[in-house]
């Protein structure tokens, strides 16, 4: 038995009825991994781009846009004007805001199997956001997944560093120079970081520099060194960092945030070689005294790598979404990790953010009773309505279902087809062993 419970679910499918097969997105992103995610400083937001879920049909990749409020923590579609970008995995994405432009710059990644180079910005004024695709001078990175990127802002310009295409592994820096919009090989000094990708990119504003972190380069397995990029116009440098303290295992396709009010970076999750062994983990690395410290978690986490994450400076915490285990099992869960300097209080409100696996929509509810469900991974599932005295008054559904989340109408009427009396019911729904109810007031 799988235990799911410690996960938030999100709503992204719509089933028109119990047993229909038409599916659309509805309000939240449905189970995937490999996405890009920023966080909107202007509109106090997290911005989710792409992704992709293999176990869904032709193994779908997305290029859709959500928004994460940070306050009430509800996702919202957005759907941005302009064209749209090619759908795909892998993205480097950063947050850009000069004053004048509130932007999501998003450089290339890969869509089934075919490595991109383009360059995109996203205008993230609430309620008017807009893609444009833009045109750099210069000649550009060659096509690439698996990089990552950061701002410098105080040069105005967008810094990748690493990524792979199918034969080669990167470890080549770019900058995008927004004054100019040229692309632009840097040449640092120092001792060149090894080629990686799957790796995380942070910006140190307190020291002006790039910090990465692991990664994996084919042949030579995961890492888990630390590397800094000084970002001094002219004299960019690359040092190696040697962090105190117990250092967490190599590892690749990990989140990473950088909470600017400790200077700490966040890392967790990701995967080394095996296919077995998908971290669970979280690990801090204080850029002040440079040293590791693991965080104990009070909340079990399932294993997972391709996960992104995004800091909410105003609440202090970071946001985790999705990822999956061996491209099979799919998450389309919400967490959220308090930290502190001092890690006095640090993680006591550790939590899952949003709604469990049922989830009503209007309670009290009016006919017909409309049920987001969450199926965490492909297996048998039962949907039950029994009423206060624990009679079964329908099975909605009992049959296999895919991962994903799904909206049930309920009419109201009982197994024989007879229209059931206002009153308290209870919605009971089993996934291979794992089961969850939920209370709901039918009204007239």
């Amino acid at each position: 038995m799988r235990k799911y419970m410690m996960f938030t679910i999100m709503l992204a499918l719509f089933i028109n009825n119990v047993y229909g097969d038409s599916l659309r997105i509805t309000a939240n992103p449905c189970p995937r991994s490999f996405s890009g995610m920023i966080t909107d400083i202007a509109n106090t937001r997290m911005i989710l781009f792409g992704g992709m879920n293999s176990g869904m049909p032709g193994g779908q990749y997305f290029n859709d846009v959500w928004s994460l409020d940070c306050n009430n923590e509800t996702w919202t579609l957005v759907t941005p004007s302009g064209s749209i970008p090619t759908p795909r995995i892998e993205p480097a994405v950063a947050y850009y805001n000069n004053g004048s432009h509130n932007i999501m710059i998003v450089f290339g990644g890969s869509y089934y199997g075919s490595y991109l180079n383009d360059v995109w910005s996203l205008d993230l004024t609430e309620g008017s956001e807009a893609w444009t695709q833009l045109s750099p001078s210069g000649n550009p990175p060659s096509p690439r997944a698996g990089a990552k990127a950061i701002i410098d802002p105080l040069n105005n310009r967008f810094i990748i560093f690493g990524g792979k295409d199918d034969v080669t592994n990167y470890n080549e820096t770019w900058l995008l120079d927004f004054n100019t919009t040229t692309w632009i090989k840097l040449e640092p000094s120092g001792i060149l970081p090894r080629m990686r990708w799957a790796h995380s990119a942070a910006y140190d504003s307190s020291a002006h520099r790039m910090i990465i972190f692991a990664g994996c380069t084919y042949g030579q397995g995961m890492m888990n060194d630390v590397w800094a990029l000084d970002l001094s116009y002219g004299s960019e440098a690359w040092d190696q960092l040697f962090p105190g303290g117990t250092q967490p295992d190599p590892r690749a396709q990990h989140f990473s945030v950088l909470d600017e009010l400790n200077n700490d970076l966040v890392i967790g999750f990701g995967y080394v070689s095996s296919s077995s062994d998908n971290y669970n983990d979280v690990w801090v690395l204080n850029l002040n005294s440079l040293a590791w410290r693991q965080l104990s978690l009070n909340t079990i986490i399932e294993g997972r790598r391709a996960s992104c994450a995004g800091y909410d400076p105003f609440n202090q915490q970071t946001i985790i979404f999705g990822g999956n285990q061996y491209n099979v099992f799919y998450f389309g869960d919400t967490y959220v990790l308090t930290t502190d300097t001092l890690a006095v209080k640090e993680n006591q409100e550790s939590r899952v953010a949003i709604s469990p696996y049922i989830k009503i929509s209007s309670n009290p509810a009016q006919l017909p009773c409309k049920m987001n469900i969450f199926v965490p991974f492909s297996g048998d599932i039962c949907l039950k309505v029994f009423d206060v005295s624990g009679r079964l008054v329908n099975t909605l559904i009992k049959d296999q279902r895919n991962s994903g989340n799904y909206m049930i109408n309920w009419d109201g009427k009982d197994n024989k087809g007879k229209k059931v009396a206002a009153g308290t019911y209870f919605i009971n729904l089993e996934i291979d062993g794992i089961s969850e109810v939920e209370k709901v007031v039918l009204i007239e």
